[in-house]
């Protein structure tokens, strides 16, 4: 058997527990029920705000914790009580919006679990949301008139997400935004850029919970497909890359497991949480 004693499980959402229909299969629903039941916890680590993560994961009986933002919060739950922050400055948020002027098609900043773009921008969602994501962009935000004049009224904000149209407009805006000191500058969607304060990271929020439970590094496990996930795969004690996930976000994990479609993460906590060997899991080599 594994011997690896998880008691905590950092878990992305798109690409890694969801399949491609943006779902929770049946299959992995059970599993996730079963770790639980063994008293392992399981905590979603999304980019999300925690108004987008599926309430089918959120309300599974012993599900305690959400990692969201890339890591700007980690709240409790049922409660919604914010534990940590590591959030953006206004002026931070000001400046992001300023160095990449005219490059994006869209932006939103995450305010309290919620998501908050222009009405002006949501009328036209479909040109600028990453392909099957309309409906979690329509669900998880809520619209302001100005966008800036909300960003004014605020202190801090967890996240923003710019969106772009022209990739070579997105690689410009990258190059600028990490001349930019303070910032931690990642991405998840083929055409998004997510900024966050640069002690945003699933990682260090996931070893902050293991912290705050009395858990070690070494009994924390994480999955993860993209490259605001590597933060994370690296930082626990067991690094789990979806099959799916770019052979550059592979080497940076421990382990491979199934894609997203073929219960990758399901199969990866059967054999490392319930100790039942599966045949898809396989070492990273150089």
């Amino acid at each position: 058997m594994t011997g690896y004693a998880i008691g905590l499980v950092g878990l992305d959402m798109d690409g890694t527990l969801l399949n491609s229909q943006h779902e929770i299969s049946p299959f992995t629903q059970r599993v996730l029920e079963q770790v639980l039941e063994k008293g392992c916890e399981i905590v979603p680590a999304t980019g999300r705000p925690l108004g987008g993560v599926p309430a089918s994961l959120l309300e599974l009986p012993g599900v305690r914790y959400a990692i969201t933002a890339n890591g700007a919060s980690v709240v409790q739950l049922p409660s919604g009580e914010f534990l940590r922050r590591a959030w953006l400055e206004r002026a931070q948020v000001l400046q992001v919006l300023e160095v990449c002027r005219g490059l994006y098609a869209s932006y939103d900043v995450f305010l309290n679990g919620w998501g908050y773009t222009q009405r002006s921008a949501m009328e036209r969602v479909e040109e600028w949301a990453p392909r099957g994501m309309v409906d979690y962009i329509r669900a998880s935000r809520r619209q302001v008139e100005d966008s800036m004049e909300f960003i004014h009224q605020q202190d801090t904000l967890e996240k923003v997400t710019l969106f772009f149209q022209r990739e070579e407009n997105r690689v410009k805006a990258r190059r600028l935004l990490e001349a930019v000191s303070g910032l931690c500058v990642t991405s998840s969607l083929e055409n998004n850029l997510e900024i966050n304060a640069e002690n945003a990271t699933k990682g260090a929020a996931l070893l902050w919970l293991a912290e705050h439970l009395g858990l070690k590094a070494s009994q924390v496990m994480a999955c993860g497909d993209s490259e605001n996930d590597v933060s994370m795969l690296t930082a626990a004690g067991v690094g789990v890359a979806m099959g799916n996930a770019r052979p550059a976000i592979q080497q940076q994990a421990d382990v491979c497991t199934d894609t997203n479609d073929g219960d990758g993460v399901a199969k990866a906590l059967l054999h490392f949480v319930l100790e039942a060997p599966q045949p898809e899991i396989h070492r990273v080599t150089g």
